[in-house]
């Protein structure tokens, strides 16, 4: 029995955004946390944008996890556009979806929480080699360069490749989904005219091919919210089939990558090709943002549903647990709210075990929940994507609610992209 008064030692694998929510709320709860990031350097968002409902951002604010003045741009609609002939510029919009979204830069978020986490306990360019079980109640872990430490739990927060969900989950799987993310951000000051993106989240279909593009506002990195100061954040969803994935993850000094090409290290003639795919596919407008863009990045696309977020010891937060497509805005706030709950849970119980069971059984369920949305929504965005340009509002209402089926706890605001 351990009394939830008593500090736990909590070692925490992964310094990101899940990573720090854990350490701030579990540190505020008086427990002693250590954090391990593999990677040496400040973490970076790339510019790449996150949409979360507005309500999520306040609730964020209100607990001190984000300043009171944290930057974000708000909006209130959801354009289906597609394009409805070769010179077409802005593309037929075929519904206005209403929508409550917060539009953020991922860098801003994970300053925000970066700076909340002293320097004390946050150890950069440690890389963790083994997690084990000493005893039923001590877990030890051992970094490559050979030095242990003991835990009475550990969090893994290392993302969807997790270290943690292989040792508790190791017959699950990622299951590559068959398309990739490509991605992408533009200076607003290379825009002749912004006003087509003001206010909105436009998702574009691609006249005869799977998939669909999305792009908004967000901050500069630096957190200005300045007009003309803004970056355009895209995502373009492509199919890549399976067997053609290792040659899309092939980069410019002919390595083969595994987890995604970051910035500066797509093959110019591969980024170059997907640009000549959009201009054939996206009203003018919005081919030209793309054609605009440099040093663009993408990532495969995978999914994993997982039966446990728990065992022994140990525990999986954010994308180390399941693993679902973007759209569902999974990964980032599904992490800081796992990482909420289990510090709840770990205060209202007197016995870990106890409280470990509680909150695995409602991450488990919830993450099940997302998985299932993941999968509608991949069908309805990707698999059986409507040709907007051919479609008028009541239709397309009817296409999207017939399509997707949100659990009773979801709304349609959350988009990683």
């Amino acid at each position: 029995m351990t009394n939830h008064n008593n500090s736990l030692r909590i070692g925490i694998v992964g310094g990101s955004i899940s990573g720090c929510a854990a350490a701030i709320e579990l540190s505020r709860a008086g427990h002693e946390v250590t954090i391990f990031e593999r990677s040496l350097g400040e973490l970076k968002g790339r510019g790449a944008g996150i949409g979360t409902p507005v309500s999520m951002v306040q609730a964020l604010i209100a607990r001190d996890l984000l300043d009171a003045d944290f930057p974000y741009f708000t909006s209130s609609e959801m354009p289906f556009l597609g394009r409805k002939s070769d010179d077409d510029h802005l593309g037929h919009t075929a519904w206005v979806m209403p929508i409550s979204l917060a539009l953020l830069n991922w860098s801003d978020l994970y300053g925000n929480l970066r700076r909340r986490v002293p320097d004390t306990i946050y150890h950069a360019g440690c890389a963790v080699s083994s997690v084990k079980m000493v005893d039923g109640e001590t877990a030890l872990l051992q970094l490559e360069d050979g030095r242990d430490f003991s835990f009475n739990l550990v969090i893994f927060a290392d993302g969807y490749r997790s270290m943690g969900r292989q040792l508790i989950c190791p017959q699950t799987a990622l299951h590559y989904r068959g398309y990739v993310l490509w991605r992408g951000v533009l200076a607003e000051r290379h825009l002749a005219d912004s006003a087509p993106l003001a206010n909105t989240v436009p998702r574009i279909s691609y006249k005869g091919l799977a998939g669909h593009l999305v792009l908004y506002f967000v901050p500069e990195p630096k957190g200005s919210v300045v007009q003309g100061e803004r970056l355009v954040n895209w995502a373009a969803y492509i199919p890549v089939p399976a067997e053609e994935l290792p040659q899309f993850l092939m980069d410019r000094q002919g390595r083969q990558r595994f987890g995604s090409l970051p910035p500066g290290s797509m093959r110019l003639e591969e980024e170059d090709r997907l640009k000549r795919l959009m201009q054939a596919h996206l009203p003018v407008y919005y081919a030209d943002i793309i054609q605009a863009s440099h040093d663009t990045f993408a990532q495969p696309i995978y999914a994993a549903d997982l039966p446990t977020y728990h065992q022994d010891r140990f525990c999986l937060i954010g994308d180390a647990g399941s693993v679902c497509q973007p759209f569902t805005g999974s990964g980032v706030f599904k992490g800081i709210n796992n990482a909420i709950d289990l510090t709840t849970a770990l205060q209202s119980q007197t016995d870990i075990a106890t409280a470990l069971r509680a909150w695995n059984q409602t991450q488990t369920n919830t993450g099940h929940r997302v998985a299932v949305l993941g999968q509608q929504m991949e069908q309805a965005w990707i698999w059986t994507a409507a040709d907007f340009s051919e479609m008028d509002a009541a239709t397309t209402a009817a296409w999207w609610k017939a399509a997707v089926t949100f659990p009773e706890e979801f709304t349609y605001a959350a988009a990683e992209v």
